[in-house]
């Protein structure tokens, strides 16, 4: 049944991403890079150590992922027409990282960008990382979450620290295992025209943790010829579900 399942998630329409940030190929981006071989997406990655130039920006795309991606590598023209692509249908999604939200290398606060995420990013250094663990909780019904089971829930080892916007939905939640501080964990924005989310924590270790191997089988995807990626069902239908949403290729929202 998950494999008819994963089948009929390749059969949707082509979609073109852009993914900014986490490595070069070999790195931590192989996950991203994996679940969107995986989606037979087409796609631009551009890695963190280059600038994100407007001429990439000048091509259409469906949606469009920072993942761990700083700020000043993002030229002034191109951050008008990032936002520009966003004002106009395009998807956005902020995962997180060191270089994301406040964290040392993103410094996004006060940007063009951070104007449209659901969350507000903090005056400091937003990194929390939790040595015993964060469990991932629900904290409402999605679509996003269809046919993902929570018991037992996953558990990440670290995220960004931000205020959710009057505009953004908690999606799921992170709830400290030694303590019970809680912390938005996945915040979409509330107007369903916008498909705009900002994912606190990581797609690679360290910091996703437990979520990498979420689920009760294993997945194999291709990265390159030579490249492959080992890792939890439930995690890939997460982040295709999530990609799938911000491209807008989900047949029914709520």
């Amino acid at each position: 049944m998950i494999r008819r399942l994963f089948r009929r998630t390749n059969q949707n329409k082509h979609m073109n991403i852009l993914y900014a940030g986490d490595s070069y190929v070999g790195g931590p981006a192989n996950y991203l890079l994996g679940i969107l071989r995986f989606l037979k997406a087409s796609f631009v990655h551009v890695p963190p150590g280059k600038k994100l130039e407007p001429s990439v920006l000048r091509k259409r795309f469906d949606a469009v992922i920072l993942s761990d991606f700083p700020h000043k590598n993002l030229p002034r023209a191109s951050e008008k027409l990032l936002v520009g692509q966003v004002q106009s249908g395009a998807g956005l999604l902020m995962v997180g990282g060191w270089a994301s939200f406040s964290g040392p290398y993103g410094k996004w606060r006060g940007s063009a960008v951070e104007k449209l995420l659901p969350v507000r990013c903090l005056s400091r250094d937003d990194r929390r990382n939790e040595f015993s663990g964060l469990t991932v909780l629900k904290g409402k019904n999605h679509v996003l979450l269809k046919g993902l089971s929570f018991d037992p829930p996953p558990v990440i080892c670290g995220l960004n620290e931000a205020r959710v916007k009057e505009t953004g939905e908690v999606i799921l939640t992170a709830q400290a295992i030694a303590g019970f501080e809680k912390f938005p964990l996945l915040v979409i924005e509330k107007n369903s025209v916008r498909r705009i989310a900002a994912l606190m924590t990581d797609c690679a270790p360290h910091w996703c943790g437990g979520l990498v191997d979420w689920g009760k089988r294993r997945r194999i995807l291709s990265v390159s010829r030579h490249i492959h990626i080992e890792i939890g069902e439930s995690y890939v239908r997460f982040l295709s579900s999530l990609i799938k949403w911000a491209a807008d290729q989900n047949k029914s929202r709520s």
